[in-house]
């Protein structure tokens, strides 16, 4: 431990850069960060695919939710993030908060989903 004395008078504990660098510390994704061999987290819920309206494009948007949702309380939900959505469909998804996984847009053209 370093001890270091600030300004008004009083002394901080820090940890030692070794003890730093000693501490287990292990990166297996960009979104999952292990501190001290604990467990990651797991989110729970059910995983659902909305087709959703927005900015006169229709996307396709995988995401976990805590319960079923209706169109119109995942309508007012997606209010926040995506001004002027509109959510026209819900499927569910076999495999779970709101958390949008991926989006993909509807291309009439080439009647195909695109990123």
């Amino acid at each position: 431990m370093v001890r270091r004395l600030v300004a008004d008078g009083t002394v901080s504990i820090m940890k030692s850069f070794q003890e730093f660098l000693n501490e287990s510390v292990n990166i297996q994704h960009v979104d999952t960060l292990i501190i001290n061999n604990s467990e990651p987290t797991q989110s729970v819920g059910e995983s659902v695919v909305a087709d959703v309206q927005w900015n006169g494009n229709l996307y396709r948007m995988e995401m976990t939710v805590d319960h079923s949702p209706t169109r119109k309380s995942l309508t007012e939900k997606l209010q926040s993030d995506y001004p002027g959505a509109v959510v026209h469909n819900i499927y569910p998804v076999d495999t779970s908060q709101i958390n949008v996984k991926s989006s993909k847009r509807y291309h009439p053209a080439k009647l195909d989903w695109v990123d």
